[in-house]
């Protein structure tokens, strides 16, 4: 789809076969189907993006014209090979994407087939960048075009009606790729239609890219709830190994990040669901049960959860565990290093030192649904389904009443649930130096609880390999200046920032100043 080098680019003819083929199919059909509808924008396009190199883009055209030329004769023939591989096409991308989802109806494959040689005869193949003479014009006529080019789509260019992206050029700085996130999501009136065909490596920064975004949002939130200004923090922005945030000259003034977790509820929401992940995982729990003293366990039940307590364990314990667990690369803040190097730190301040360790289960009276994990301990199994897509993200792990479980609320009011705050206050008081670990055993096969109203997200069932280990940390306010561990995260350096002050005299006569 593109050369192999720099030099390979002179003379580069690309092969219109394999997902390349199948991409162009599907927008022809899908053009098609939206004539049927008649419903969304009246232009149809297609993009192909896989070089910045103009004489890369020109070696498209010949090609392209010459499949196009090709489906329109065998579609004119009724040929049976080109008709079998359409419409076995149109059936697996509508079983991949229901139409029913977004309200629209099905569009049957013999009503795409009538408005086929229509579109091939329309389509028309554009380059489009820096030296092209030829560009993508929407004003007047509905358009149905796949287009070809660099920068100029990349960067700014709105395509009308996208239906297909295929995307295999490799960028190296995050705001380049988000340029090209412009690409991504749903349209009017033909929500079920649009696709992309991308490299695995794409796909990987896309989600990462997506992550970042999440966390900046998450972030912003935080500060606004507070008293912060925009002078008093910079937003942290997650790292990658392999892509830069933006080039080297806009980033002389970003500085690395350090996490500081007094006072917050860590917990894990994604999962490695790899066999040797999940096996690890469990393997780590039962070590780290195996390590605790028996005479400090507790069993308690309420009818809603069970559960074994320990108090008063070592830190060693915990960091054990931590360093044994197996985590998914894309945990928000929940990873070995970063939490195993706080821990140390505040236990060099003489915090930290012990540790609270509970399991909650789910009460039962089945055997089987518990899970033995030795030393007398066999909890009954949580059910936590996933959300919908390529990472196992189960959403919320830890109730907020768990990160109480060790607190003494005797003397609190059960009429009303105990908010964050309240906890942390509790906490502060009763338990100052101890922190709290509370694990889960997730059954492998949790299921969407069918009772409970949507909230908009679709979820389905876990289908793990076998059951997992989730954790949640609740870590007490630091009586000092907050123990700082280093993350991947860099943010603009905001300590030579001056604000210039407005006398109070001059305020008080622009606030009183007479309006023309």
């Amino acid at each position: 789809m593109r050369p192999a080098s720099r030099a390979d680019a002179d003379g580069f003819v690309p092969s219109i076969t394999g997902s390349l083929r199948t991409s162009v199919l599907y927008f022809w059909l899908a053009t098609a189907a939206r004539r049927v509808r008649r419903t969304g924008n009246k232009h149809s396009t297609m993009l192909i993006h896989t070089s910045v190199k103009t004489s890369v883009h020109e070696s498209f055209h010949e090609p392209l014209a010459r499949f196009q030329e090709s489906v329109q004769d065998r579609i004119q023939d009724l040929d049976p090979r080109i008709l079998g591989e359409l419409e076995g096409l149109w059936k697996r991308e509508n079983a991949a994407v229901p139409a029913g989802e977004f309200g629209l109806a099905p569009v049957d494959f013999d009503e795409v087939l009538e408005m086929l040689p229509s579109v091939l005869s329309e389509s028309r193949i554009i380059i489009d960048n820096a030296t092209s003479r030829e560009r993508l014009d929407y004003e007047g006529q509905p358009v149905v075009a796949i287009a070809i080019g660099g920068n100029t789509l990349s960067r700014g260019l709105t395509l009308e009606g996208l239906a297909v992206s295929y995307f295999v050029r490799s960028v190296s700085a995050y705001d380049s790729l988000l340029q090209m996130a412009r690409w991504f999501g749903y349209r009017s009136g033909y929500e079920d239609l649009p696709r992309i065909w991308l490299t695995e490596e794409l796909r990987g920064w896309f989600r990462h890219l997506a992550t970042v975004e999440t966390e900046i949002r998450r972030d912003i939130d935080r500060y606004m709830a507070g008293n912060d200004t925009p002078t008093s923090f910079a937003v942290r922005i997650r790292t990658h190994p392999s892509l830069l945030v933006t080039s080297a000259a806009k980033m002389a003034d970003a500085v690395e990040v350090y996490s500081a977790f007094g006072g917050r509820r860590i917990q894990t929401h994604f999962f490695d669901v790899s066999p040797s992940a999940v096996e690890d995982n469990l393997s780590a729990l039962r070590g780290l049960i195996s390590s605790l003293d028996a005479d400090h366990i507790r069993v308690e039940a309420d009818g809603r959860h069970s559960r074994y307590l320990w108090r008063n364990a070592g830190y060693k314990a915990v960091t054990r565990f931590l360093r044994e667990y197996s985590y998914h690369p894309e945990s928000f803040e929940s990873s070995n290093d970063v939490l195993i190097e706080y821990i140390e730190k505040r236990v060099r301040q003489s915090e930290l030192l012990t540790w609270n360790i509970a399991i909650v289960g789910k009460p039962t009276g089945d055997p089987s649904a518990t899970v033995d994990l030795g030393h007398g301990i066999a909890p009954g199994r949580v059910v936590r389904s996933r959300l919908e897509g390529d990472v196992v993200d189960i959403k919320t792990l830890m109730s907020r009443r768990d990160a109480a479980l060790d607190l003494n609320l005797s003397k609190v009011s059960k009429e009303q649930p105990l908010t964050e705050e309240e906890i942390f206050t509790l906490r502060r008081v009763q338990l100052p130096h101890t922190g709290l670990l509370v694990l889960y055993v997730i059954d492998k096969d949790s299921a969407p609880n069918s009772k409970r109203p949507s909230s908009g997200t679709k979820r389905v069932a876990l289908d793990a390999p076998d059951d997992l280990v989730g954790f949640g940390l609740v870590f007490p306010p630091a009586d000092g200046e907050d123990s700082q561990a280093k993350h991947t995260y860099v943010s603009a350096d905001l300590s030579g920032i001056e604000i210039e002050e407005i006398d109070d005299a001059e305020l008080d006569a622009l606030e009183h100043e007479e309006l023309p």
